[in-house]
């Protein structure tokens, strides 16, 4: 299965906004990459709501595990994680039961 090309999405994106020239794209390989961008996006603009929807979102394995060690080494709970990055507080307690050993 191919990925999307998101250097062009985004490129695109920010046309459409006007922000071509104020800020470039980095290489967005993981999807915490293009999370952490979307918002910078959304920030820059001034939305309160992103675009993308929880359906949208999709967390590869490697993803997840790097939100969970993020979440273990701030000392966070399943709430402050969820919040900070927009998820359902039991997604993330799925997360924790499945890739426990992992972390």
């Amino acid at each position: 299965m191919r990925t999307p090309n998101y250097q062009k999405i985004y490129s695109d994106l920010l046309k459409f906004k006007g922000l071509e020239k104020e800020i470039t794209i980095p290489q967005l390989d993981k999807s915490i990459d293009i999370i952490k961008f979307n918002d910078l996006i959304s920030k820059r603009v001034g939305e309160k709501k992103s675009y993308i929807t929880q359906q949208s979102k999709s967390y590869d394995e490697e993803s997840i595990i790097v939100l969970l060690r993020y979440q273990k080494e701030y000392n966070l709970n399943n709430t402050q994680l969820a919040n900070e990055y927009k998820l359902s507080r039991n997604t993330v307690a799925k997360w924790k039961k499945i890739y426990q050993e992992k972390i």
